[in-house]
């Protein structure tokens, strides 16, 4: 048997961001997704909320200082989820049809949510032990006690594939499905351009090695799109997690055409 030395970690490296550029360049062909086109001013409000409410800046103040970037799950991943579960809460509070001034307060809490939910993504169980500090910390924050059962129960329950804890309220379960539905649609277009490539630099595959586990990762995000909760996400989060698949797959082209003789 002939012994073929493995990559040295700079030759994979140097692939990688060959391959992160040409995912990029896919993504940017894509159209801006349904979601963000249709509900584009709920996004912006939800965005203003998360950029200038008192509370929420002394919460992203807080999260930041404190959250780990554990494969693509850092600080930008949690503005994000945030500001879409800001969005999705304004979008199915009007369905719902409560006061605008609870689905303001509902925005604001989503948020909350989702900037806290991966606190403690480092950890075994880390939706358990997330929920468990959250409500640790909340209560030297201005949320009202209802509020913060609400927010863990949400962080308790967003991830994919497991079982969904019975909801306490109605409210809990509103909070939930906008809290899971945001944390979703990252698995769209930016599990290519950001997530796919935090977690190649920490692991440092070869390329054989990651090839070899890219289908499973393909038929994940194909299972995903049967997930979403709520209304507004079942209606748009498929669509994102298609592009994902289209950029998956087109750059598995570019694997097997330009870098093929790292498979062997």
């Amino acid at each position: 048997m002939v012994y073929k030395p493995p990559h040295l970690p700079d030759e994979a490296a140097a692939v990688y961001a060959i391959l992160k550029q040409k995912a990029r360049e896919i993504a940017a062909r894509l159209p801006l997704p349904d979601f963000y086109r249709v509900h584009a001013d709920d996004l912006s409000c939800a965005r203003r909320y998360l950029n200038h409410d008192p509370l929420l800046l002394e919460l992203r103040g807080f999260v930041a200082e404190r959250l780990e970037d554990d494969f693509g799950h850092g600080m930008k991943h949690a503005l994000k989820v945030a500001a879409d579960a800001g969005a999705l809460s304004l979008i199915e509070g009007r369905r719902a049809g409560y006061a605008e001034t609870r689905i303001q307060r509902i925005s604001i809490v989503s948020q909350a949510a989702g900037l806290l939910h991966d606190i403690h993504r480092k950890q075994k169980d880390h939706a358990i032990e997330g929920a468990r500090y959250a409500r640790e910390v909340l209560a030297a924050f201005a949320f009202n006690g209802d509020e913060i059962d609400e927010i863990c129960y949400a962080i308790r329950n967003h991830e994919a594939f497991q079982r969904i804890k019975t909801p306490p309220t109605a409210a809990a379960c509103f909070l939930s499905d906008c809290l899971y539905d945001a944390d979703k649609f990252r698995w769209g277009p930016d599990n290519f351009t950001d997530t796919l490539w935090d977690m190649v630099a920490f692991f440092n595959p070869s390329v054989a090695d990651f090839v070899v586990r890219y289908p499973g990762g393909m038929r994940r995000l194909e299972e995903i799109k049967a997930t979403f909760r709520s209304h507004t996400g079942k209606k748009y989060g498929p669509q994102m997690i298609d592009f994902g698949i289209i950029i998956g797959q087109e750059l598995m082209t570019v694997i097997l055409t330009e870098f093929n003789h790292m498979l062997e």
